[in-house]
């Protein structure tokens, strides 16, 4: 009889906490989880264009009327279920449309790789599968940064170009105009923190 109450009294604990947790997932998902414009969202584990609450072209048409390479970046988020081949498939199918509105031909768009926006725990929050699969949408977007977005030290050797280095020969050690444009952005940003930090 004392098994059977703690029972009872254990499912119902379960029971409120799962209600409580379920009204946290819509709350955050009124407030603070909405797709914003012009993010372009994408279907969990698909490069197609998830359904938003504008249009597609609207974003594209202002990111290109927004967007300066000195100031903004183009960055890119997924879902960590999914990888990097997927968010490569995506980079593709962007630059391909983005060619059409950006003055520029010379752009790049980065991968925030394991970064997320929206964290397992709270995905696991819920387990009603729309809210489930709305969460891991907002995983899958690509997005304009308002600021310029930090260089990898992978990268290192385009801003530093070593002479003995086989792909720093091969591109004639990064004099293209790609890689002077990237370099001008990095010193700009470093500019703007060194002034930034002396205010």
């Amino acid at each position: 009889m004392r098994a059977y109450s703690t029972l009872i009294v254990l499912l119902i604990c379960f029971s409120l906490q799962f209600q409580a947790q379920e009204s946290e997932i819509d709350r955050l998902i009124q407030s603070e989880l909405k797709m914003t414009f012009p993010s372009i969202h994408f279907k969990h584990q698909s490069a197609d264009y998830a359904p938003m609450p504008y249009s597609v072209d609207s974003c594209f048409k202002y990111i290109a009327s927004n967007f300066d390479e000195n100031i903004n970046s183009l960055v890119i988020w997924r879902d960590t279920l999914e990888t990097e081949m997927l968010t490569a498939k995506r980079i593709k199918k962007l630059k391909t449309v983005l060619k059409k509105y950006l003055k520029t031909k010379e752009f790049e768009i980065y991968s925030m790789e394991n970064e997320q926006k929206v964290s397992r725990h709270t995905i696991k929050m819920t387990i009603d599968s729309s809210k489930i699969n709305y969460l891991l949408t907002l995983n899958s977007v690509f997005d304009i940064s308002k600021t310029q977005r930090p260089f990898s030290k992978k990268l290192s050797h385009l801003y530093r170009p070593k002479l003995f280095c086989w792909a720093c020969f091969k591109s004639f050690y990064h004099l293209d105009k790609k890689s002077r444009n990237l370099r001008k952005a990095a010193r700009l940003a470093k500019e703007k923190a060194e002034k930034k930090a002396t205010q």
